[in-house]
């Protein structure tokens, strides 16, 4: 092998560890791209063959780039550039001749690492990029010094990183922050909430088996209970005949709900949806900051949720927002045809209950009374999906009930919409803080009436009432989860739980620290020590106050690091120490005054079969003590071979 391959395994090392993180991300054929040119780059190393030349990594090149505009066309964000990461960090390896491209490399492994705080900067983001740049780094030192063990190299590089702490403080609290986007790339539109503009049958129930968290809630008192802990996001106006679309443009609400009814605060903590709408509990009082709170009580925020969102906001717990104008005859358009039987009940419904309130206890009656069953698996609906579910099939999850429900009001003449959000969520009890995940997913109806406005209708609850009160688990049968993960792990589930919650828990505190740090705390936190760069001469001091940390970090460095001498020569005389008390042991000890290269000859005559060994550490230590510049490569041959002498074997 020459000299120049024999880094590649170190550098596929540093890069694979950059680019794992980026993986659920990445499209698949750039994933493919990765394993199969580096797994063809080892192919080649182990078997001495020749890499690719000049003509072929163009070729490859040119390749890459075309697969990625075939893939993103003109999109620019996060994906598209860690993408592009990711085919260079593939083709690079080919050409590592010289020691610049290796340095390069190395340089693109660290530009990768990097970008996973694009998409994610959990603590086990953090963590784990800590320990992608500690292998990258101990690449490094081995590159510029390949003379040394790998355990050295990763040693070294934990010294580099323990270094740079300190100034990565500095940087973290001082280095000024901008109010938005530091590099202008935004993440992918595609969006991970189990919502979208579009309420069709199954696309609730599916979100059952994704636990990933929706969002956290801090409540300023008690937690409320479970039937109060519906969280809205999104209102279903339009109905084509299959399925409920929101209203395009809602109008912003004029004036806050009247004031009935018990208030909360709480403090949400909404991770990344890429899409622009907030949850709030069961009816908002106003908007929190940076966003706007319509007459449906759906808030959207100003911006799309790019990264972890927080905001206060302040609700009260009943189910009605007070009486309100008539909504429009939005509310209770149906297409012209479809659904003949169901339009049928609901007018007779409306013959015996003409009052909006006794028209949603007669469907809910109705419910009850005709055996339906609330289930993830519901068989396939026809033409007529909701005349199949009322009267066919009888199956469906919280989707299918709401919808139905919300048919039969409009054909009554009631105004009606579904409004999908959550329910409930998992009490941590390490934060008594509420963690929502995707699997709370949930729709229920709103019926408006003039004494109450609008008032919530669940009518999954008619169905299956533990769904208001053991969750999930409490509404569907334990056939349901068959191909669920807590089926499989149910006997270790309460460990399993306290393992998570307080993960979670330790989660909630980095992010508050790390996330939360923000343009505003920083601007207050240096306002507050007098060199903030908002007043006058603040950046001037500012400035200095760099400087100033900058030289003392200098100096420290000075004083603790640049003693190489002092300390290598106590650790060679510590080295020579082990190496007489090997002999000592083995019957051969050096009388006082005994010079080194005297000791040598008599412990060589006396054990002629560890003459090598012997002579070899003795000139060896030698160099090291009175040469004036031995290098370091003698050292380390001088510290391997004192550890691997053993003089206590049989002569052969």
């Amino acid at each position: 092998m020459d000299d120049s391959r024999k880094y590649l395994p170190s550098l596929l090392m540093a890069l694979f560890a950059a680019t794992l993180p980026h993986v659920p991300i990445l499209p698949p054929w750039v994933i493919a791209w990765c394993a199969l040119n580096w797994g063809y780059i080892l192919f080649c190393v182990s078997r001495s063959r020749p890499l690719p030349g000049r003509p072929a990594r163009i070729g490859l090149a040119v390749a890459g780039i075309l697969g990625l505009l075939v893939t993103y066309h003109t999109r620019i964000d996060s994906s598209a550039y860690i993408s592009l990461l990711a085919v260079m960090s593939a083709i690079k390896p080919f050409e590592v001749s010289t020691h610049r491209d290796r340095m390069v490399t190395l340089f693109l492994a660290y530009f990768i690492v990097i970008t996973g705080l694009l998409e994610n900067d959990s603590l086990f983001m953090i963590l784990y990029m800590f320990a992608s740049v500690l292998v990258t780094t101990a690449v490094l030192v081995r590159i510029n010094d390949p003379g040394r063990s790998l355990r050295e190299h990763f040693r070294t590089g934990a010294v580099i990183m323990g270094q740079a702490l300190p100034v990565m403080l500095v940087l973290f609290f001082l280095f000024p922050r901008m109010d938005g986007s530091l590099v202008g790339i935004t993440r992918s539109d595609t969006g991970v909430t189990g919502f979208s503009g579009e309420l069709s049958p199954g696309s609730v129930s599916g979100l059952v088996e994704d636990d990933s968290v929706a969002f956290r809630v801090e409540f300023e008192d008690d937690i409320p209970g479970f039937r109060d802990q519906y969280w809205r996001g999104i209102s279903f106006v339009r109905f084509d005949g299959k399925a409920w679309h929101r209203q395009r443009r809602p109008s912003a609400l004029g004036t806050p709900p009247d004031g009935t009814g018990e208030t909360t605060g709480y403090r949400v903590i909404l991770e990344p949806h890429r899409s622009r709408w907030l949850f709030l509990l069961d009816y908002p009082e106003s908007a929190p900051a940076d966003s706007t709170l319509y007459e449906d009580f759906t808030a959207l925020s100003d911006d799309a949720v790019h990264r972890t969102r927080r905001y206060n906001a302040v609700s009260r717990l009943r189910g009605h927002t007070g009486s309100t104008p008539f909504p429009g005859s939005d509310f209770i358009s149906l297409p012209g045809s479809g659904n003949p039987r169901s339009r049928d009940l609901a007018a007779r419904f409306l013959e015996l209950r003409p009052e909006p309130e006794q028209i949603a206890e007669a469907i809910l009656d109705y419910f009850r009374a005709q055996d339906f069953i609330y289930t993830l698996r519901p068989p396939q609906a026809g033409s007529h999906p909701v005349d199949d579910f009322l009267f066919e099939s009888r199956q469906g999850y919280c989707e299918h009930y709401a919808s139905a429900f919300a048919f039969l009001m409009r054909a009554a003449g009631i105004p009606a919409r579904v409004v999908g959000g959550y329910l409930g969520g998992e009490v941590n009890p390490y934060g008594n803080y509420l963690i929502v995940r995707q699997l709370h997913a949930h729709a229920w109806a709103e019926v408006w009436c003039p004494e109450k406005g609008w008032f919530r209708v669940d009518p999954t609850l008619a169905v299956a009432p533990g769904r208001a009160d053991g969750g999930l688990e409490g509404a569907l049968s334990p056939e349901e989860f068959s191909g669920l993960t807590q089926r499989y792990l149910r006997p270790f589930s309460s460990f399993f739980s306290q393992v998570r919650f307080g993960l979670d828990a330790l989660s909630m505190q980095w992010e508050a620290w790390f996330s939360g740090y923000s343009y505003e705390q920083q601007r207050e936190i240096l306002d507050r020590i007098g060199i903030g760069y908002t007043r006058r001469g603040g950046a001037v001091k500012l400035l200095g106050a760099g400087v100033v940390l900058v030289f003392l970090l200098f100096a420290g460095y000075l004083v603790f690091q640049l003693r190489p001498k002092a300390k290598k020569a106590d650790t060679v005389k510590r080295f020579y120490l082990v190496f007489l008390e090997k002999l000592a042991r083995a019957g051969i000890p050096r009388r006082f005054g005994t010079g080194p290269l005297d000791f040598a000859k008599e412990a060589a005559r006396r054990r002629p079969d560890l003459e090598d060994p012997i002579q070899e550490i003795t000139h060896l230590y030698v160099e090291l003590r009175y040469s004036a510049d031995p290098g370091e490569d003698v050292f380390y041959r001088f510290r391997d071979a004192v550890k691997s002498f053993d003089p206590q074997r049989k002569p052969s």
